[in-house]
């Protein structure tokens, strides 16, 4: 009887096998879809309410580390642009010219971002924010999920826009992907500076945000749109997103940031670099180089670049 049941092992093992591979193909199948879907098409509502849901959460602990009250039209109008829709409104005006404070315009902006913070901070028990604060919660790893791939397709797509409107701007792409992933930040030192806090932008002190949107950029520019003509892109772009994906998951689980690694040294580099430019040409700190005294026509004293 022994004997007999371990004879019909490998054919259990086979079959086993073959429910799982059908049901990754299967999860492989809905994932691309929704990444297409989410790059090309719409903004779908499974991708934009728990990126709204987790950006206002955050943007709620923000707030708490900052030392503010809580300010119920103040928080649901900042929390719009420093954390949840801030970097979209911005690269998106960089290639329409549209301010992004028209951007609470389209009814599903406002309407699922009044959701999110109805949810974040009005739930009875404060049940959705205290999950979504604390780490490795299914439901903020769930949000986290959605969160990276609202990141990730909004870069390629607009990607995609930049090569088709500016197709002589080779530097466009790195440029709104840049945008795309840190004008949040500007909305927040705003906010600083209004309170009489000093603060820096990421134009004065760039981070691995900067480092992850140059390095998305060039991967799917590259591998996506101009390898053999863009053949390849749909499965470029889902490789990228899922990788994307996988890869913001595990660094907010894990409490780690992989691209710091790549743009703490790059940045030291080019500081170093330019500290020594200074020194070589004998420019005093702060880059004033070249800038003399002149008299101004009415006897005042103006400068001037030579």
């Amino acid at each position: 009887h022994q004997l007999h049941s371990f004879k019909r092992l490998p054919g259990v093992a086979s079959r086993a096998g073959g429910i799982a591979q059908a049901m990754l193909a299967v999860a492989w199948r809905e994932i691309s879809g929704l990444v297409l879907r989410s790059t090309d098409e719409d903004y779908p509502p499974l991708v934009h309410f728990p990126h709204a849901v987790i950006s206002v959460a955050r943007y709620r602990e923000w707030r708490a580390r900052e030392g503010q009250p809580d300010q119920w039209l103040f928080d649901l109008v900042v929390s719009f642009f420093s954390h949840s829709q801030g970097g979209g409104a911005a690269s998106v005006s960089l290639l329409t010219g549209r301010t992004p404070i028209s951007y609470p315009a389209r009814w599903d902006y406002t309407h699922f971002h009044v959701a999110a913070y109805v949810a974040s901070y009005w739930c009875p028990g404060d049940l959705v924010y205290r999950a979504l604060a604390t780490r490795r919660n299914p439901l903020r790893l769930f949000c986290q999920a959605f969160d990276a791939m609202d990141g990730v397709t909004t870069a390629c797509g607009l990607i995609d826009k930049c090569l088709v409107q500016h197709p002589h701007n080779r530097l466009l792409p790195i440029m709104t992907s840049i945008v795309l992933y840190n004008a949040g930040s500007v909305f927040r030192w705003m906010d600083a500076r209004c309170r009489g806090k000093q603060a820096k932008t990421f134009l004065a002190e760039p981070g691995s945000s900067v480092a992850r949107a140059a390095v998305l950029a060039v991967l799917y520019t590259y591998f996506g749109r101009v390898l053999h003509g863009g053949k390849f892109r749909n499965k470029v772009l889902v490789i990228i997103s899922v990788l994307e994906i996988a890869l913001e998951v595990l660094e907010d689980a894990f409490n780690f940031d992989a691209f710091a690694a790549l743009g703490g040294p790059l940045c030291k580099l080019l500081a170093s670099m330019q500290q020594r430019r200074r020194a070589l040409n004998g420019a005093p700190r702060g880059g004033d180089a070249g800038v003399k005294a002149i008299a101004a026509p009415d006897g005042r004293r103006s400068e001037k670049v030579s």
